[in-house]
């Protein structure tokens, strides 16, 4: 191995020390890594001057005695930050992220049916970064990473023709950020992002395989297997297009959606006659939410709505259980808030359809903010795994 090998090899452990630990001290670091004194402070020394470390004050004054004191050492998480962006088809909302995951700002931007364009689109995630980034006063930007409601390949793109959504969300995000920003820019899909949210910070923890479903106005599901997240050859891996020919299912519209339209179609159905406490809502402000709290209040016809996307639902839980063998699947996005009547009827009826029984069936509680949590986990570990190739005192 060459000596630049060893080089690097030697700065990546000693900076994965850092990056997971407070600070520490040289012998600290030379017990946890293996290597000599003068190779970790030499790393340390390489490290500081990239700007991915700091030096801090002794805590022991100076002993002739004894020698110097010992230097210690601290990862400086704010070396630069990463954005994480949820672009979805009526908001975009951007979080800025110090290298720990810790959030420093965040902003939302509504989208009118005005965006409906590809530079107005470009413009706005654009706009949502900026004024996040404006919030947090970040010395670089070392990554950012934008969920799209599309299939996306490895190269961030949408392969898939002849599907004129999918290529209004995804306009070459990457590449016109890069050119007006210099900024190294990851699109993947939501459903992708929300399975790495989970499995950093929700019910995906400890579980070796998981799917998490978003379940808003469609569905689209991520899903993690051993760790890793699964993308398939052009990234449709968790694409719920199948759903249309499955009997009982008919289509991929999603949650709420389903409860939304099923709701409104029974109250059209009561032409006036008293039946539903819903009865009480405008028609145009009435969704999943207040049939979900109505069903809870026994109302007839929101227990009935339930009831009806309760079938359904067991047995769209039950086809991605039969592809995948999850331990759990997670129903994520705002409708997993209030969902909990609609899961405890797909818990009870599940074990019907699936074999081995037993699939644990969960509501997220990392709530609408779920994608740009797992867009900011994904620039963290690109930044991570390219750390060697990046020096953010050369950015600032």
């Amino acid at each position: 191995m060459s000596s630049r090998h060893l080089r690097d090899a030697s700065a990546r452990l000693v900076l994965d020390h850092l990056w997971d630990a407070g600070d520490v001290n040289g012998s600290a670091l030379i017990e946890a890594t293996g290597l000599s004194r003068a190779t970790v402070h030499g790393v340390c020394d390489e490290l500081i001057e990239q700007g991915w470390a700091t030096e801090l004050e002794s805590l022991r004054a100076p002993d002739h005695r004894n020698g110097r004191p010992a230097r210690r050492y601290a990862f400086d998480a704010r070396a630069g930050v990463v954005v994480g962006v949820d672009a979805g088809q009526h908001r975009i909302s951007a979080t800025v992220a110090d290298l720990r995951g810790v959030t420093l700002s965040r902003t939302d931007l509504p989208v009118s049916p005005k965006d409906g364009t590809t530079s107005r689109r470009l413009a706005l995630i654009e706009e949502g970064i900026l004024t996040a980034l404006a919030d947090a006063d970040p010395r670089s930007v070392l990554a950012v990473a934008v969920g799209v409601p599309a299939p996306v390949d490895r190269d961030g793109r949408t392969s898939f023709q002849d599907n004129p959504f999918w290529e209004l969300m995804n306009p070459d995000i990457g590449g016109h950020l890069h050119d007006r920003h210099g900024w190294t820019t990851l699109t993947d899909n939501d459903a992708n992002l929300a399975a790495m949210a989970e499995h950093w910070r929700g019910h995906g923890r400890g579980a070796r395989c998981h799917v998490t479903l978003l379940a808003g106005e469609r569905f689209g599901a991520g899903v993690i297997d051993d760790g890793r997240l699964l993308r398939g050859a052009h990234g449709g891996v968790g694409e719920m297009r199948y759903l249309d020919v499955v009997e009982g299912v008919g289509s991929a519209d999603g949650i709420a959606a389903l409860v939304r339209d099923d709701a409104l179609a029974q109250l059209r159905r009561l032409d006036g006659r008293t039946g539903s406490s819903l009865q009480e809502l405008d028609p145009a402000t009435l969704d999943a939410a207040s049939v979900f709290a109505a069903a809870l209040d026994e109302d007839p016809l929101a227990v009935s709505v339930v009831e009806h996307v309760a079938a359904l639902l067991t047995r769209v839980v039950a086809t991605f259980a039969s592809i995948y063998d999850p331990e759990r699947v997670i129903i994520a996005g705002a409708v997993a808030e209030s969902c909990e009547p609609l899961l405890e009827l797909v818990r009870h009826e599940l074990d019907r359809y699936v074999d081995p029984p037993g699939i644990e069936v969960l509501a997220s509680r990392l709530g609408r903010e779920i994608v740009t949590v797992g867009a900011v986990k994904r620039s963290l570990d690109h930044v991570r795994e390219h750390a060697l190739e990046i020096a953010p005192a050369e950015l600032r």
